[in-house]
């Protein structure tokens, strides 16, 4: 097995694809741990193995580090990635943040000897300064666009407060909100937490979320690639499944939330189009169940971003997401600007060669 403890860049154990020990272990420090992201775990590794792309986990002087690689077939040319690592303890000391990109530059350096790569993207959870900036600039990296729906972020950090009471977190909500989430709760709307991955109502879930994605004009999920890593998920701990159901047992909305590092991460929601026979507030109470369910686990509740491609600073009046952005803000979430993703070329001739054949098979990665 890896020594964990010691310094430079070590591949971790082959045993993580398959041992319920290994998986546990390195969950822990990736996942669990503050800073954590499901991103960097091994369910999600299994996902991007499904999908035919290589998995790297690393060590890299002593901390789990999730690598992913594509190339492109007979040439090799990988292009690596590495999603939301590392873990970036919220309220890190600056220096410890200032340190995240020459350590990439280390990963991507290693990863052009032993894999063949000539290009790495990254995207670690750091929030934005000028500083970081110049870190990036200096270690060779250079903005790109994001490979997630959102640069950015939205999170309740009140909810993390030891002691705070559910009337007062409550109170922190506004005024129309708290009337719709009241108006649903005498409607007799419930919201109960899937016990299970249930195969048959997690597809129900995908599908409910499929149906808000066309309305909205967002991507659709793949069912046959998803719904095995929210099982996975699920068995970890690191995902629940939230139903808001009518009083005559329909499902009206659903939403999966993410439980890792110091945050549970609002992922995958969406509503039925029941027209007039939808109760008001129905989303709006699903919403608040989990936020208190962050405050019962003293964690932030973060509520996802409001921003798309070509358009990653705060939402004004007439903006596609601002919408999306005043429904969070209802809620008490604050803006939370993150450095986004970065690209580095380790060998320049190599990325532009990937590039060109990239353009010339029409994009494909």
């Amino acid at each position: 097995m890896t020594r964990i403890g010691s310094a430079g860049i070590e591949r971790a154990t082959d045993a993580l694809s398959f041992d319920a020990a290994q998986r546990a272990a390195w969950d822990q420090r990736a996942v669990d741990s503050p800073g954590g992201d499901m991103h960097q775990g091994s369910a999600f590794a299994a996902d991007r193995a499904r999908r035919g792309i290589k998995v790297l986990p690393l060590y890299v002087d002593g901390a789990p580090l999730l690598v992913t690689v594509r190339r492109l077939p007979f040439l090799g040319l990988g292009i690596a990635s590495v999603s939301r690592g590392p873990a970036v303890p919220i309220g890190a000391a600056p220096e410890a943040i200032l340190r995240i990109p020459e350590m990439l530059r280390r990963v991507a350096l290693w990863l052009r000897r032993e894999e063949g790569v000539v290009e790495m993207r990254v995207d670690p959870w750091a929030p934005e300064s000028p500083p970081l900036r110049e870190a990036w600039a200096q270690a060779g990296f250079s903005p790109c666009e994001e490979t997630f729906f959102s640069r950015h972020t939205m999170w309740i950090t009140a909810t993390s407060t030891p002691g705070l009471s559910e009337e007062s977190l409550f109170s922190q909500v506004n005024a129309t909100k708290r009337n719709e989430i009241s108006a649903a709760r005498r409607a007799g709307v419930i919201v109960r937490r899937l016990a299970t991955p249930d195969a048959a109502q997690l597809s129900a879930v995908a599908a409910i979320v499929n149906e808000t994605a066309e309305r909205r004009g967002f991507a659709p999920i793949d069912e046959a690639q998803t719904l095995p890593t929210w099982a996975d998920l699920m068995r970890a701990g690191q995902m629940e499944v939230w139903l808001a159901e009518l009083p005559d047992g329909r499902v009206a909305a659903a939403e999966t939330a993410l439980r890792h590092g110091e945050r549970l991460t609002s992922h995958h929601a969406g509503s039925r189009d029941l027209g007039a026979e939808a109760p008001v507030g129905v989303v709006p109470l699903l919403r608040w169940t989990l936020i208190n369910q962050a405050r019962i686990e003293g964690r932030i509740a973060d509520l996802g971003g409001a921003d798309i491609a070509g358009h990653r600073s705060i939402p004004e009046p007439g903006d596609r997401m601002y919408g999306l952005y005043t429904f969070k803000r209802a809620f008490g979430a604050s803006w939370i600007e993150m450095s986004g993703a970065h690209r580095i070329e380790v060998n320049p001739i190599g990325a532009r060669l990937r590039g060109l054949l990239r353009r010339a098979a029409g994009g494909a990665r």
